[in-house]
């Protein structure tokens, strides 16, 4: 029903076996990043971002918000990647607006440790479908996990009024909803990184738990390329400055007024645990508590969903003529080996020196597999 509703057009292809075989190649862990964003859910307000490892297929994050249109959230991925000591050689993403200020913010990085990389964007776009990884955990959650939560969020009773374009109901919504299915993800992230995937025999990789192939590559015969970093660095603190900067208004869930007004309605209603019986009666509960405020409702200035494209492409052109400074254009794209289809970051994008010592660490990312039905069911 998925494909059928959203890519007609490569269900008659593989109707007509039509479908193109495309191979994705990675050297090992921490080679790249490749991002996406997930836009399905429009309708209920929300939205979803992720990146993963694509050789060990951890979920490096699974996030959800009330938008895919910001450049600073695409861009929060440096942020996200400060949690940690090291980062990928390559970040790579579809060919998108939203996806500029993550190709510039990582470039920024990456060149400030290594000069030779000045001028040279360390991002690649994927055309076509080809940034497969993501695509493959869109399926698998689309398979495993948002039904379930749709069916929840879409189960309103006669009494429940929620439309994303009523600027009220919408921020409520908002502070009741993402963070209690931000945590459902969490669980999903922690489960997918903690289980060994099932093997496919037409696909080289590293056989077992994500998280453990990501910490131990040696025992899997896995390189890895990561570059450390130091969180406290000036080049870090300037970049998070310049494409993610943290007092942006893109990272408040809801204005500050609205929240505090939420958290003194959720403590009357006395603080009760939201899950999947008790998210739509918190949703009214509060949605009632600010209707009784009349007066507050005048003052505060809230917004419905709505999809911000145009005003969003501004936002990047703005961004990158005045506050970057120069075009991605501008920065030469990543070498590419049209032989042997490398598509990493190794040796500025034409990959390791193959030896016997090395070959086994290459491994191929296909993903179309005609003798398993579970090509789409894995994260490798």
């Amino acid at each position: 029903d998925y494909m059928h509703q959203y890519e007609p057009e490569l269900v008659k292809q593989h109707l007509h076996r039509c479908l193109k075989h495309c191979c994705f190649w990675a050297a090992g862990i921490n080679n790249m990043l490749c991002v996406d964003q997930y836009d399905k859910l429009k309708y209920l307000g929300l939205a979803l971002h992720t990146g993963i490892d694509p050789m060990s297929g951890k979920l490096k994050w699974l996030k959800v918000w009330f938008t895919i249109n910001s450049m600073q959230i695409y861009c929060s991925s440096c942020s996200l990647a400060l949690c940690f000591i090291d980062i990928p050689l390559i970040t790579q993403s579809d060919p998108r607006p939203k996806n500029f200020c993550l190709a510039k913010g990582h470039s920024y990085i990456r060149q400030s440790l290594d000069p030779n990389l000045q001028g040279l964007l360390q991002h690649r776009y994927m055309k076509d479908k080809n940034n497969i990884p993501p695509e493959i955990v869109w399926s698998n959650i689309r398979r495993n996990l948002t039904p379930g939560l749709e069916n929840i969020l879409a189960n309103l009773q006669p009494h429940m009024d929620y439309s994303p374009q009523n600027s009220l109901q919408y921020n409520v919504f908002k502070w009741v909803v993402i963070p209690w299915f931000q945590r459902q993800l969490d669980d999903y992230v922690e489960l997918c990184n903690s289980t060994k995937q099932q093997a496919q025999k037409n696909k080289i990789l590293p056989h077992g738990p994500p998280d453990d192939i990501d910490e131990h590559p040696d025992s899997y015969g896995v390189l890895d390329f990561k570059v450390i970093i130091d969180p406290d660095a000036s080049y870090i603190q300037e970049a998070e400055q310049l494409y993610a900067p943290p007092d942006h208004p893109i990272f408040d869930l809801v204005p500050a007024e609205f929240d505090y007004w939420a958290n003194n309605y959720f403590q009357q209603i006395g603080s009760p645990e939201i899950n999947h019986d008790t998210v739509w009666d918190v949703y009214v509960q509060m949605l009632q508590k600010f209707r009784n405020n009349s007066h507050l409702l005048t003052t505060l200035e809230l917004h419905g969903f709505h999809n911000d494209r145009d005003d969003f492409v501004k936002e990047v052109q703005d961004a990158l003529n005045v506050q970057i400074g120069n075009q991605i254009q501008d920065m030469e794209l990543l070498l590419f080996d049209e032989e042997g289809l490398y598509i990493g970051g190794v040796q500025g994008g034409l990959g390791p020196d193959i030896d016997e010592d090395l070959a086994d660490g290459v491994v191929q990312f296909s993903s179309d597999d005609a003798n398993s039905e579970n090509d789409s069911g894995s994260n490798n």
